[in-house]
């Protein structure tokens, strides 16, 4: 866990505070351990987000609430399948959200709802509306606007389509995280503790927020799952990685590029790759 900052007002930290916390976090990461689960800044390229289909990055980010890593990896494998691309939902009817998510697996939400099927129905009238087929920095920004959209759903593309390391998503379980540890105890919400972060390391050279968030997640959820549950996160959370890249059909040939580049640590390099072959398309 954490050491509780020592400088400054641990309810309210300041940059010092924050910097030490994103360090002890950075050692404690498994990435550093056995090289599993490298952060957003760490990925071989063929894995970081100028390499990313960005259909099916998007896709990950506004249809993950409420799933594990896992399960979300295997059900994107199943939408991509049935839904390679943009055009393949070009017809899809508002009624029918609900039973795509439902045949996939993802997490049910009424799409007049703000839910996985609400941002999916606001998705795909923004895309074949007014972005005239297009998907761009500026579009995803646009997203604000649009119902399900809060906070944290506007920064996941911006950091994992677009690349943005200043960026601070901060979901429910990184937000407990940083509470557990002490860095915010004065009543703070969410969104105020997402700004606050990115006022004071946003621009810091050495930091990435992006991974801050990552680092948070993983201890979160990994936390009292022991060395199965943290196996189970590190091939559900690199598998989405995979299924979005660009290169995934070169890369997941065998289990080798995976081994070398990804999970340094051969039984679940190749447990990853059987994995990631049965939920993959062709």
């Amino acid at each position: 866990m954490i050491d509780r900052p020592s400088k400054g007002n641990s309810s309210s930290p300041d940059t010092e505070a924050l910097v030490d916390a994103y360090w002890q976090l950075d050692r404690m990461h498994p990435d550093h351990s056995y090289h599993s689960l490298p952060l957003e800044s760490a990925l071989p390229a063929e894995l970081r987000a100028e390499k990313r289909d960005k259909y099916r990055t998007i896709m990950t980010m506004i249809l993950s609430q409420g799933m594990t890593d896992m399960r979300l990896a295997k059900s994107l494998g199943r939408l991509f399948k049935i839904h390679p691309d943009f055009e393949s939902l070009r017809n899809l009817e508002k009624h029918q959200v609900k039973p795509l998510l439902r045949e996939v697996g993802i997490g049910l939400n009424d799409p007049d709802r703000w839910g996985n099927g609400g941002r999916l129905w606001s998705l795909l009238r923004c895309y074949f509306g007014p972005w005239k087929e297009t998907m761009t920095p500026e579009n995803t920004q646009a997203l604000a606007k649009e119902r399900g959209f809060d906070a944290k759903f506007i920064r996941l593309p911006e950091a994992y389509c677009w690349g943005n390391k200043d960026v601070f998503p901060l979901d429910r379980p990184a937000f407990r995280a940083l509470l557990t540890a002490g860095l915010y105890g004065d009543g703070s919400d969410i969104d105020e503790v997402r700004s606050d972060v990115e006022a004071k390391l946003a621009g810091e050279e050495s930091i990435a927020l992006i991974d801050f968030h990552e680092m948070l997640r993983f201890i979160e959820q990994s936390s009292g799952k022991g060395k199965e549950g943290e196996k189970a996160i590190i091939i559900g959370w690199n598998a989405w990685r995979l299924l979005c890249s660009t290169e995934r059909g070169r890369i997941t040939e065998d289990w080798r590029w995976i081994y070398e580049h990804l999970v340094s640590d051969e039984d679940i390099a190749k447990e990853l790759w059987h994995f990631y072959r049965g939920i993959s398309d062709p």
